[in-house]
């Protein structure tokens, strides 16, 4: 094993769906996408984008629990390989940790499924009565997942160059930067494929264990 530690974004990379907040849109039959157009041009920030979500699952419900949005991201699907990848990851040693955008209830059972040490994703405020609030709690920055993984590695004591990234999109594209090997997943836009220092295609995740040095 070439690394003593791999961080893996969560949406489109562990899970199949490129985005968790997207999973739950789509089973309340809403759309986010004037909310994320106004986030890339810079007209709100990751609280605003969270509060905005939120509120059109809310919209027109008296109650929407913390346990409801949970148990609809129970049917996100792993991604094919997942298992058998993390598994041999684990095997050699390495320590492992999700960095994510995405919703914190998912992040964690993937990372119980998983066996990943390390969860940073976003979560959700609830009330006395386990009813979402209207407000994200922010644990990663979309724009800033490099904060999370330095925190990562200083925790545990590891060099870049035994740390390796893999993610999907542009707003991994600073990990796969920082790490001494960036891996592109079946990569989403031309910014990861930049600055990855391999892209992986095919939609198994096992074809990443090559380049581990497994």
């Amino acid at each position: 094993m070439k690394y003593d530690l791999v961080v893996f974004d969560l949406d489109g990379v562990l899970v199949e769906p490129e985005s968790s907040w997207v999973w739950v849109h789509d089973h309340y039959s809403t759309n986010n996408e004037e909310s994320y157009q106004a986030y890339n041009r810079g007209e709100i920030d990751d609280h605003e984008f969270m509060r905005r979500d939120i509120a059109l699952w809310r919209r027109g419900r008296e109650h929407v629990s913390y346990e409801e949005i949970a148990r609809i991201l129970d049917g996100v699907p792993i991604m094919p390989g997942a298992k058998e990848t993390l598994a041999a990851i684990k095997g050699a040693g390495a320590k492992t940790a999700i960095v994510s955008g995405g919703l914190l209830p998912l992040a964690k059972r993937v990372a119980y499924e998983l066996g990943i040490e390390e969860v940073y994703a976003n979560d959700l405020e609830v009330d006395e009565k386990g009813g979402l609030r209207g407000e994200g709690i922010l644990g990663v920055a979309l724009r800033d997942k490099l904060s999370s993984l330095r925190s990562i590695m200083e925790e545990a004591g590891l060099s870049r160059e035994r740390t390796a990234a893999v993610g999907n999109s542009r707003i991994d594209a600073p990990m796969l930067k920082e790490a001494g090997m960036g891996i592109a997943f079946n990569p989403a836009d031309e910014i990861v494929k930049r600055e990855a220092d391999v892209i992986v295609g095919g939609g198994d995740l096992r074809a990443i264990l090559c380049h581990l040095g497994l």
